[in-house]
């Protein structure tokens, strides 16, 4: 696209260091195995092309201390979130809410404890996969809580599928109150507790600056993804990106509108570090495991530059190579 050979995008601010999991590479080839076995990859280009988004990676750069039982846990279900949000964006399904609507009702059967049979499909097998070896690791409240979020991130699914059936493109103020659900973090939030071991209670957890901190990380993370896949979404005419909302919204060009976009994002993260400064204190256990929290939230922003640069999968367009690495066509 000639448009978007034109356009540049700005340098993203985030003064966290660099991290990694020692198990990340390991992680990353049985996830993509498992994906394969699961029956979620249907040919030997759709496995190349998976392998080349490096998904074991992102999980290392979010959780670089993880042991690696539970980084391959994670890896996996960031596996399925991304297989399925592909089947949303790039089939049929994604645009008849009504299909959406049926099949992510079976996935939440499943999760909340119904056996598979043989007539579902490979992702809601995938995901008794999952539900089996998530909650083995959760207490009840929290399952309960999680089982609330990822209803939410389906009916903002959802929401997306019912926009482009009508040809909608969402006002500002909407997008970036639904952004916060479509991206899936908030089910990042609730893993972070199971995956790096350790309990918020409520007064912490729902504390106003700390769930501002946890907004404004969603936002940062969510919005680098918005600018990074750009190119991919505009090729494939879908609205749902920060750029095209704010090109739409207020009338900008292309480049004045990612620049707009890359500001918010520096903003939010100033204001991150703004909030962090000022954490309440809750006593010396939660308080520990309130910066844990934190920091993984912190190591989250970072990793998700990181990882975009070194994935496949916001790239216009990929194809498997000769030894099966997924590389970009120009």
């Amino acid at each position: 696209m000639k448009q978007m050979e034109q356009i540049v995008l700005p340098e993203l601010y985030c003064p966290f260091p660099p991290a990694n999991n020692e198990h990340a590479d390991t992680v990353h080839r049985e996830t993509v195995e498992w994906a394969w076995h699961c029956g979620l990859l249907s040919n030997d280009q759709a496995y190349y092309l998976f392998r080349g988004t490096n998904i074991g990676r992102l999980a290392a750069r979010f959780h670089p201390d993880a042991l690696r039982e539970e980084l391959r846990l994670l890896s996996d279900w960031y596996a399925w979130m991304f297989l399925r949000d592909d089947r949303c964006d790039d089939s049929e399904i994604g645009e008849h809410p009504e299909h959406l609507a049926v099949g992510d009702a079976r996935f939440l059967e499943v999760l909340k404890g119904e056996e598979p049979t043989r007539r579902d499909e490979p992702l809601t097998h995938a995901m008794h996969d999952l539900r089996r070896r998530l909650f083995a690791r959760a207490s009840n409240a929290w399952i309960r809580r999680f089982l609330r979020t990822v209803r939410e991130h389906f009916q903002s699914s959802l929401w997306e599928a019912t926009n482009r059936a009508r040809g909608v493109v969402p006002d500002l103020e909407t997008y970036i109150r639904m952004r916060r659900l479509t991206g899936g973090i908030l089910i990042d939030h609730d893993l972070i507790e199971v995956i790096e071991g350790l309990r918020l209670p409520p007064e912490a957890r729902q504390h106003h600056t700390v769930r501002s901190l946890a907004r404004a990380s969603n936002n940062v993370t969510c919005w680098a993804n918005d600018l990074f896949s750009l190119e991919k979404e505009l090729e494939r005419g879908d609205v749902h990106n920060l750029v095209v909302v704010l090109r739409h919204a207020e009338g900008l060009t292309m480049q004045e509108a990612i620049n707009l976009g890359v500001r918010m994002h520096n903003a939010e993260v100033h204001r991150f570090v703004e909030l962090e400064s000022r954490l309440p204190t809750f006593g010396r256990t939660i308080d520990a495991n309130l910066a844990r929290y934190v920091k993984a939230l912190r190591t989250r922003m970072r990793g998700n530059l990181d990882w975009a640069r070194e994935s496949v999968r916001y790239r216009r367009r990929a194809q498997a190579g000769p030894a099966g690495i997924a590389t970009e066509v120009a």
